[in-house]
């Protein structure tokens, strides 16, 4: 769905095929509690919506990249001899 705004309005199943993950993570990433850097969500009542191709779920995504690149590049054996 695009509303010439952009971005894609997108369900959270929508979303996890898009980033070939199970829709029941894209939830839990989705909340607050869940997470310190959740991904970027509206309402539309009861109903979680993700803006595809929206800044805020780019940014996400590029931080979510920059972290997963830290991690691989971390030493398994903390650098020691």
């Amino acid at each position: 769905m695009n509303g010439g705004c952009g971005f894609e309005v997108l369900t959270s199943a929508e979303l996890a095929q898009r980033l070939r993950v199970r829709e029941s993570w894209v939830i839990d990433q989705s909340k607050r509690s869940r997470t310190a850097d959740p991904i970027p969500v509206f309402r539309l009542g009861k109903h979680r919506r993700y803006r595809w191709g929206s800044p805020e779920l780019t940014s996400w995504l590029e931080r979510r990249a920059g972290t997963q690149q830290l991690r691989r590049a971390e030493p398994k054996n903390g650098g020691g001899i």
